[in-house]
This record gives C-alpha cells, structure tokens and sequence, in this order.
C-alpha cells in the first residue's frame, strides 16, 4: 500500500507574490549545452517510466531541470489547481449548500458547479492550496494507480542524470 504523504516530496510549490506555482517530479540534469541534449537527457530519466508521460524542462547555466506536465492521462496542471481551488474553504461551503435546482448559476450537476468554482478561484491560489490539491488529488487516485505512480516517480528521479 502507497503512503500518499511520501509522495510529497515529489512535489514543489512555492509563491511569487501572491501566486502559487508547482513543479510534480521536478529533476536536476547536468546538461546546459543544447536543448536537443537536455531533450534526450530527460527521455533517458523517463526511460523505465511505465504510464504515459509528457514534461517541461528548462535549460540552465549550471545546471538543467525538468518536471512532468501529464502522466497517466492526468493533466497535472489542471487537476492540482482544480482540487485546490474546489478545496478552499469558500469553495467547500459553496460546494455545500449547492442546489441544482436553485442556483444563480443555471448548474444542473455539482461537477458543473465545482468547474465555475475553479475558474473563479485558480488564480488565487497559493503554494499552500497546490500542496492541498496535491493530496486531494492523490486521495483520488486507486491503490493499483499510486503503485504505478510510485515506481514512474522513484524511477525519473533515480535515473536523473
């Protein structure tokens, strides 16, 4: 069985003014010369990765980093900010009261309403929202699910280069 919690150190957040950003996966690579050879770099860490993944990275000086954008058909960049900003408080005293048959917004389903609620709460959210929305959205994930997220995750770190 996955502990979820020690999946966090596979997640880095922080804010630039009042706006939280996060990296799932972020890795330092020893190549600066090119892009193509940071390119290929990467693809050796995502090697022995067994879902699908597709990452970012960002050609440095001294050193070179790179993350995952999407794995296992997740979108990471939606799905952390969507169970972030449906977990603030406001948002889950909303989410409470909700009437699909009485609401100014003409929702007729919760999850139509929790996607009004996300648009209107993703660009406030801080660092530590996108750590909550982290575990929320590893709460969700089935136990055969976070195995395999486990191994993709011990495997690109492990293999970083």
């Amino acid at each position: 069985m996955t502990n979820t919690k020690d999946l966090k150190k596979y997640f880095k957040s922080w804010d630039e003014g009042e706006i939280g950003y996060f990296k799932i996966a972020p890795i330092k690579l020893s190549v600066t010369t090119n892009a193509k050879d940071l390119e290929q770099a990467a693809r050796e860490a995502a090697k022995e990765i067994e879902a699908e993944v597709s990452y970012a990275w960002d050609l440095g000086e001294t050193e070179s980093e790179a993350w995952w954008l999407e794995w296992g058909g997740f979108h990471l960049e939606e799905e952390i900010p969507y169970y972030a900003a449906i977990t603030l408080p406001e948002a889950k005293k909303q989410i409470q009261e909700f009437d699909p048959n009485d609401n100014e917004f003409e929702c007729d389903s919760i999850d139509e309403f929790k996607e009004i609620l996300f648009s209107a709460y993703d660009e406030e959210l801080t660092a530590k929202d996108l750590d909550r929305g982290f575990a929320e959205w590893l709460g969700t994930l089935k136990p055969d699910v976070l195995k395999v997220l486990t191994h993709d995750l011990k495997s690109w770190t492990s293999r970083a280069k």
